[in-house]
C-alpha cells in the first residue's frame, strides 16, 4: 500500500531576521523556520531547503536516514526542521530544534512531538499530520488549531490557519504543513503468474496428441507418456525452484524488517526509550516465528540469528531489566518471640508494623533497622492494618480506629468508631492527614477529614457518578490522587473522586493478574508489585514504563513501600519484611 496525500502549505510573514517554508518533494515533505539576527534569514533558508532536496533525491529507507538527512541540513541560524518520509503506509517524522507534531485521527488532536527527537508508525486513511514551527506555535493555541479543522480538506486548513496566524501579533516567519492521509493505495503486480504458463503449457500438450492421425497414436503412447512424465517433472521441479525463491524472498523481507525496526530503535533510545523499546519489540516479534523454521546451519538462519540475538540483547538492555533476589530486611520476631508482620505502613523513612496476632505495633527506622514496640494489648486485639502520618500511626480494630503517637508513647482509643456503612476494609492509607478506607465490600472509598478536634464524619471520596468494581481490589497508595491494584491485572486511577483513564505503555511481558501498588506524593514513580511474574515494575505517573525488578524465588507480596530517597523497595510476604535496592 502507499500513501494518497492531500496537502496545505502555511507561510507565515517573513523578514530580513524571520524566514519560514514548506519543503515538498516526490520522496519528502517537512517545514523549516529561520531566525538571523545578521539579517540573512533568507539566504539561510534557501542553503538548508537545497540541502534537503539533494539529501531527499533518493528516499531514506529507514528513521536513522531520516534523522541524518535532517541533521546534515541543520544550521546554527535554524530554529526549526521537521521532516516527514512516507514509506508505503509507515511515515517517519524527524524534528530538530522547537515545534510540534499533531496527529488528527477522527475528531481528537494529539501532540505527538513537542521536543527533538524522531518517530515512526503506521498511518490510516482519514488521519492527518500537522506539522507547525515555532512561532506557530507561540501564536496559536491547541483549541485554536482543533477549530480550524471541521472536516475540511488539508488545502482549505491551510488557508484557514494562515488567516488564523495573520490574526495574532508574532508568527514571524513561521510555517506549517497539513499532511492528510486521502487514501491508501495497493501497488499492482505486473507479472503473470507462473501457474497461468503452466495450464497453457499443459493445453498444448493435449491439442497436439488430439490432433495427431489414429494410426501415429497408438506408437505415440510411450512416447506422450515419456513427454507427459517429464513435463511434470519439470513443473514440480519449478513449482520447488519458485518455493525456493518465495521462502528466500519471505527470509529477505523479514530481515530488511527487522533491522530496519532495530536501527530505528537504537536511534529512538535516547531521545524517546519508549518508542525504541516498541521499535525493538516490533524487531523481535517479526524474528521470532522465522528464526523456529529455517536450518540453524542454514545461511538464512545463521543471518536470522544474529540479529534476533542482536535485537534481544539490545531489547533486555532498553528494558532495563534487573535480575534481584529480595533479601530479608526484618523480623518482627528479632523484636518479640514469635511476631510476625500483617500489616505495613510508611512515613519517609520509618516504617510501622503490625503483629495482628500479637497484637502488637513497631516502627522501625530503615536506615539502621533500629526497632521499637509503641503499642500493643488487649485494647488491639482483631487489628488488621494500620498507616502512618508523620510520627503519628493508625491502627484498625474491631470497634474503629485507634492513634498512637510514637513521640508521646502514648495511645488515643477510638478516635474514629466504626461505622454501619463498613464492609470489608482491605486498604487503609493516610494522606495529608486525612484518612481513607478502601471498602472491597461496598466498593466504595470513605474518606475521614482531619479537624482540629479529630476527623470528620464519615463521607465518599468517590463521585455518586463514579460506580468502580472495588471487589477484587489489592490495595490502594494516594498521592493527591487515589491509586487501586486489583487481582484482576487492573490499575485503577481517581482524581477528586472521579475515575481517570489510565493506560501503561511498553510493558514487557504485560501485567498478571494480582496487582499492589505504591507512590507518595514524594515519589516521582508508580511502583507495582507483580506476583504472577515475580517483579516489581516502575513507572512514571502517566504510565510510560521505565525499568523492573525481577525474582525467582516464591515470593509473592501482599504489601509494598518505597523510599526512593533510601533507593529501596521494601515488600511484605509471609509474615518478613524482604528489601531490593533501586538502581
Amino acid at each position: 500500500m502507499r500513501i494518497q496525500p492531500s496537502l496545505g502549505s502555511v507561510v507565515g510573514i517573513t523578514d530580513e531576521v524571520h524566514w519560514g517554508q514548506v519543503f515538498l518533494s516526490p520522496s519528502a515533505y517537512g517545514i523549516v523556520e529561520i531566525d538571523d539576527p545578521d539579517g540573512r534569514a533568507r539566504d539561510w533558508g534557501v542553503k538548508v531547503l537545497s540541502a534537503l532536496s539533494e539529501q531527499t533525491t533518493d528516499p531514506p529507507k529507514s528513521l536513522k536516514a531520516a534523522r541524518d538527512i535532517a541533521i546534515k541540513a541543520m544550521e546554527e541560524t535554524v530554529v526549526s526542521i521537521i521532516l516527514l518520509v512516507p514509506v508505503g503506509t509507515t511515515v517517519y517524522v524527524v524534528a530538530l530544534g522547537q515545534g510540534k507534531v499533531l496527529l488528527k485521527r477522527g475528531d481528537t488532536i494529539v501532540t505527538l512531538m513537542d521536543e527533538p527527537g524522531a518517530i515512526s508508525g503506521e498511518v490510516q486513511e482519514g488521519d492527518t499530520l500537522i506539522l507547525i514551527s515555532r512561532s506557530v506555535t507561540e501564536v496559536l493555541t491547541h483549541e485554536e488549531i482543533n477549530t480550524l479543522f471541521d472536516h475540511l480538506d488539508a488545502p482549505t486548513v491551510a488557508e484557514n490557519m494562515t488567516l488564523a496566524i495573520h490574526k495574532h501579533e508574532g508568527g514571524l516567519g513561521g510555517a506549517a504543513l497539513i499532511f492528510q492521509v486521502k487514501g491508501l493505495t495497493p501497488v499492482e503486480a505486473e507479472e503473470l503468474p507462473p501457474r497461468v504458463r503452466q495450464s497453457i503449457g499443459r493445453v498444448y500438450i493435449k491439442e497436439r496428441l488430439r490432433n495427431m492421425p489414429i494410426a501415429w497414436r497408438r506408437p505415440m503412447v510411450l512416447i506422450s507418456a515419456l513427454l507427459i512424465f517429464l513435463f511434470i517433472i519439470s513443473v514440480a521441479l519449478g513449482i520447488a525452484r519458485q518455493m525456493g525463491q518465495k521462502v528466500h524472498t519471505d527470509v529477505a523481507r523479514v530481515l530488511t524488517t527487522a533491522q530496519n525496526a532495530f536501527d530505528e530503535g537504537v536511534a529512538l533510545l535516547e531521545l524517546n526509550p519508549v518508542k525504541g523499546r516498541e521499535r525493538f519489540t516490533v524487531a523481535r516479534d517479526a524474528l521470532a516465528s522465522l528464526r523456529e523454521s529455517l536450518s540453524p546451519s542454514s545461511m538464512e538462519g545463521k543471518a536470522v540469528a544474529k540479529l534476533y540475538k542482536d535485537v534481544t540483547d539490545q531489547l533486555t538492555i532498553a528494558m532495563q531489566v534487573n535480575s534481584v533476589e529480595p533479601a530479608l530486611f526484618y523480623d518482627l520476631s528479632l523484636l518479640k518471640a514469635s511476631a510476625t508482620i500483617s500489616s505495613l505502613g510508611q512515613n519517609s523513612d520509618i516504617v510501622a508494623l503490625l503483629d495482628s496476632r500479637g497484637p502488637t505495633v513497631a516502627t522501625v527506622g530503615i536506615p539502621g533497622k533500629n526497632g521499637r514496640i509503641v503499642a500493643g494489648g488487649e485494647s488491639y486485639r482483631g487489628a488488621t492494618l494500620l498507616t502512618m502520618h508523620g510520627d503519628i500511626t493508625f491502627v484498625l480494630v474491631g470497634g474503629g480506629i485507634h492513634r498512637i503517637s510514637a513521640r508521646e508513647g502514648k495511645t488515643t482509643p477510638l478516635i474514629i468508631k466504626k461505622d454501619d456503612q463498613w464492609g470489608t476494609i482491605a486498604s487503609f492509607m493516610s494522606y495529608g492527614g486525612n484518612l481513607y478506607l478502601l471498602d472491597t465490600g461496598k466498593s466504595r472509598i470513605w474518606k475521614y477529614i482531619a479537624t482540629d478536634v479529630g476527623f470528620s464524619e464519615t463521607r465518599e471520596y468517590l463521585n455518586p457518578d463514579t460506580l468502580p468494581d472495588l471487589s477484587q481490589a489489592t490495595g490502594m497508595a494516594v498521592d493527591g490522587g487515589v491509586w487501586v491494584g486489583t487481582r484482576d491485572g487492573k490499575i485503577l486511577r481517581f482524581v477528586q473522586g472521579k475515575e481517570e483513564t489510565f493506560a501503561t505503555r511498553g510493558v514487557e511481558p504485560s501485567f498478571g493478574k494480582t496487582l499492589v501498588v505504591a507512590t507518595t506524593e514524594e515519589d516521582k514513580n508508580l511502583y507495582v508489585a507483580d506476583s504472577d511474574n515475580k517483579r516489581v515494575v516502575v513507572m512514571d505517573k502517566d504510565g510510560v514504563y521505565l525499568a523492573q525488578y525481577v525474582w525467582s524465588s516464591s515470593l509473592a507480596p501482599t504489601q509494598i513501600v518505597v523510599s526512593e530517597k533510601l533507593k529501596l523497595i521494601l515488600l511484605l510476604d509471609g509474615g518478613k519484611l524482604y528489601s531490593v535496592e533501586l538502581k
